[in-house]
């Protein structure tokens, strides 16, 4: 089931400690849409500490993998290619 909340698209579950992140990303006027995808798990565990780092970026949206213990997801951010370096370190001041 697909639904929205504000920017961020809810069709797939969203990490919890992730949540708040998010919303802080969906305030910024240059995002257009925030598209988390599936949570699956990894080989190696990343410890307790969160992870967003940036995978890489295309002409529409930014990749950016969320990490914590054996659990990943990727997280899409939809915006203007102009908008782009000024979305990355926004975001970079809030992680």
């Amino acid at each position: 089931m697909k639904y929205n909340s504000g920017k961020i698209k809810r069709e797939h579950g969203i990490m919890s400690d992730f949540l708040s992140l998010l919303r802080q990303i969906e305030k910024f006027d240059a995002v257009q849409r925030i598209i988390p995808w599936r949570v699956a798990r990894t080989q190696g565990g990343s410890g307790w500490v969160l992870h967003f780092t940036l995978s890489y970026k295309t002409d529409a949206w930014l990749k950016y993998m969320m990490k914590k213990w054996w659990t990943a997801q990727e997280c899409f951010i939809l915006c203007d290619d102009n908008d782009k370096q000024t979305i990355i370190e926004h975001i970079q001041k809030i992680v």
